[in-house]
This record gives C-alpha cells, sequence and structure tokens, in this order.
C-alpha cells in the first residue's frame, strides 16, 4: 500500500469514527474491523484477491477478497494447502521421497502412512477446485451464454482458468448466475442505474458493468469495504467517483457526479448525497443481516422511496448469528427477512422468492 492509498483509508476510518451509530460498522463488524485493518495495511494490495484467510477471525475474505478457493473454517489460522506451502509441498526432495513411497506401497501399502501426504493431497484439491470451477461456467453457459461474453480480471491475483481466452473465477461465475436470476424477473434492459448497499470488493458491480456499457452504479458501504472497492473498480479501469473527488467538493449531488464518471463509491453517512437520486435496482447481498436491525431500517427506509423499479436482496432469513454481549461476535439486533418486507411491502409487491436452507433471495417489484 502506497502513502496516498494509506492516507485515503485513515481519512475514511477517522471519518467514519465522527458519525452517527446508524451509519458506521454494527456490533458484527466492529468485531472484525481491526483486525482487517492490520491485513489491508500488512499486505500487497495488489494482490488482495490472494491474501490468506477465512471466517471467524476478521479479514478480508469477509466481504469477499482474498481467496475463496483456500478458505480457511471459522477461527482457523491456516489452511493446509495456503499458497505459503506450496514452496514445501512442490520441494524436489518431497516430490523424490514420495516417488519412492509410492513405489514401495505398491509392493507394501503398508509404506503408504510414510508418505508425506499434504504435497499428495494439494494435487487432489486444486483438481477438485478446477472441477468445480468448469461447472459453474456450464451452469452459466446453460442459463444464459450472452453473459460469459463477459470475463473476469486477474487484477488482485485470484484463482481461476481461460475459456476461450477468457478468465473466470469462481466468484466472478457465481455474480453471473445472480445476475441471470435478476435478468430473468426484471424489465433487464431497461436498467440505467443501480445502488448497491454493501458491495464488497465490487465484484458485482463490475459484472454489470462490463454488460451495460452505458451503465450508472453507485455504491454505498463503509470503509474499509468502500476502500477497496473504489481501489479494485479504478484498476479495472472504470471511471469512478472516490473518496478524494467527494472531499474536493466540486459536485453537489449524484446527478452531477453521473455525467463525468460510471461509478460513485460513497460513504453511508453521505447519504445527503443522492436525495435527488432516483434508482432502477437496488442490490444488497448479505450485508442487512450484518447489521443492526435500527442501522438496517434506517437505510430501508431511506431507498425505498428512491427506487423505480425493482429490490434484489439476499440475505439469512432470521439475520447473522445474535449475540447477547456487547463486542462480542455477532449481532445484538438482527434483521430477519420479516422485518426487511414489513418496511417495502406496502409499496413493493414479491416478484419472485427463493430458500435455500436459512437463506432468501428475492425480487421485488414496485407497485
Amino acid at each position: 500500500m502506497n502513502y496516498n492509498e494509506l492516507n485515503i483509508l485513515t481519512q475514511m476510518i477517522e471519518e467514519s469514527k465522527k458519525q452517527s451509530k446508524l451509519y458506521i460498522a454494527g456490533n458484527y463488524w466492529k468485531f472484525y474491523e481491526k483486525n482487517i485493518l492490520k491485513q489491508i495495511k500488512k499486505n500487497d494490495l495488489k494482490k488482495f484477491r490472494a491474501w490468506e484467510g477465512g471466517a471467524g477471525v476478521g479479514n478480508i475474505q469477509s466481504f469477499g477478497g482474498g481467496e475463496p478457493e483456500l478458505g480457511r473454517n471459522s477461527k482457523r489460522y491456516f489452511h493446509p494447502y495456503d499458497i505459503k506451502y506450496s514452496t514445501i509441498d512442490n520441494n524436489f526432495f518431497v516430490r523424490a521421497y514420495n516417488f519412492i513411497i509410492n513405489k514401495l506401497s505398491s509392493i507394501f501399502s503398508f509404506f503408504s502412512f510414510f508418505a508425506l501426504r499434504a504435497s499428495e493431497g494439494r494435487k487432489y484439491f486444486f483438481a477438485l477446485i478446477r472441477e468445480k470451477q468448469k461447472i459453474l461456467y456450464q451452469h452459466v453457459l446453460h442459463l444464459d451464454k450472452d453473459l460469459l461474453e463477459i470475463s473476469d480480471s486477474t487484477f488482485g491475483d485470484p484463482i481461476g482458468f481461460y475459456k476461450n481466452d477468457k478468465f473466470y473465477t469462481s466468484l466472478f461465475l457465481k455474480n453471473l448466475i445472480k445476475i441471470n436470476f435478476i435478468k430473468r424477473n426484471t424489465d433487464f434492459n431497461s436498467i440505467e442505474n443501480i445502488v448497491e448497499l454493501g458491495a464488497g470488493i465490487g465484484s458485482l458491480a463490475s459484472c454489470f458493468l462490463k454488460l451495460k456499457k452505458n451503465l450508472k452504479y453507485l455504491i454505498v458501504d463503509i470503509p474499509p469495504a468502500l476502500f477497496i472497492s473504489e481501489y479494485y473498480l479504478k484498476n479495472l479501469g472504470f471511471k469512478v467517483f472516490g473518496y478524494e473527488e467527494l472531499k474536493k467538493n466540486n459536485y453537489s449531488n449524484l446527478n452531477e457526479v453521473f455525467k463525468d464518471f460510471q461509478v460513485c463509491c460513497l460513504p453511508t453517512w453521505r447519504l445527503d448525497f443522492i436525495k435527488v437520486s432516483k434508482f432502477d435496482l437496488f442490490i444488497n447481498i448479505a450485508s442487512l443481516q450484518e447489521m443492526e436491525k435500527e442501522q438496517s431500517l434506517n437505510y430501508i427506509k431511506f431507498f425505498r422511496e428512491r427506487i423505480k423499479k425493482n429490490m434484489y436482496v439476499e440475505n439469512l432469513i432470521e439475520g447473522h448469528h445474535k449475540t447477547d454481549k456487547e463486542g462480542s461476535f455477532g449481532v445484538l439486533n438482527p434483521t430477519t427477512k420479516k422485518d426487511f418486507e414489513k418496511e417495502i411491502l406496502d409499496l413493493f409487491s414479491i416478484k419472485l422468492s427463493e430458500i435455500e436452507e436459512n437463506n432468501y433471495k428475492s425480487i421485488y417489484e414496485k407497485n
């Protein structure tokens, strides 16, 4: 991270500390925030899609960064196939030793117990990853082959594969499946602008922007996620109005911004900047569930009046893990599907809702 990047992130964090509780990290994210900031500051930002990590301890994987193929189980501090172990696993002496053990095992199977199995397991593990990615590709191809006209970027150093000279990752293909769901249940061609509340690294935004060249996209989020999505989309070549541009105060509202920019990355506490704006589609994926109820309902009440056509929402039905103790892992007062729909169903109707285990994804249509 260079000086300017660190300065932007620091300014974001410092400004967020001065805001109302409605617009900053809730209990769930406060638990994670310090560790995520440490990870961002000590790693190579240009490889942020390859950083190690997983659930339960606080890292960029919590909002879509890092390497999902090597995600750790909750509160585990290493994955057995982390990239850092590949040097050992692929070492000449390890490979030679396993070769000898393999030969001996053909005579006496007992020798297999002496193999360095982590090295052997890595080959099987990544073969399964490749197979999983190919299945995802075939699934998108079956749903809508036109979506495969776009492809992911190698920026951030993710694990992926090439097909027809195009690069794809699991995350990118899963995003295309979400877009297919939206495309089938909305007047997709008429969507000219989108607002996404809690956009992670900006991966879904990048897919929409590649598919619809004239699209305008607003991301509303808290740091450090907002910092990462702005950084990522700028490095993909999109014209992004970010934190520095906002501080310069050359634009009075979003409508003016969208005359010059494709994307606007806006801190949650600057909703005043979009009071005169209207959007064709609202998106929220897995972040309402992590907010305190007073926070989520505040955002919903604001945005429901500014959505002209549809809302796409994907969250846990009962909200995220509930905790009774402030400062511990979880949400003190989770937002449920029922809470969300109570706030919007006077203006919207449910176009389609699908339930998978304890998760729901729904399209809502303006009445």
